[in-house]
């Protein structure tokens, strides 16, 4: 009965390694395209296609950085809960 209270992941397939992959992806990525955008901000040239994809892709960065800080939030407690069975697990292991 406690397990159909349970809340549900909201990625269920992400670990913490999984987490920190992305989360080092998406922050390099959002990083160059901010200094993208910076730089053509500085030139006084009238934007092209380029510099407005260039906008709209440093918003996919921070919104997607956005989204995996939510997911820590929430599933965080499921990852201590994983990290606390392979503990015991070893430690099992070990005892034998």
């Amino acid at each position: 009965m406690s397990q159909a209270r349970r809340s549900k992941r909201l990625q269920p397939k992400m670990t913490r390694r999984g987490f920190r992959f992305q989360f080092g992806l998406w922050t390099a990525w959002t990083v160059l395209q901010m200094i993208s955008v910076v730089v053509r901000l500085a030139t006084p040239n009238v934007w092209d296609l380029g510099g407005y994809v260039s906008l709209v892709v440093l918003l996919l960065g921070i919104v997607s950085l956005i989204f995996l800080l939510y997911v820590r939030h929430h599933d965080g407690h499921f990852w201590d809960e994983e990290a606390a069975e392979q503990d015991d697990w070893e430690r099992h292991g070990r005892a034998l």
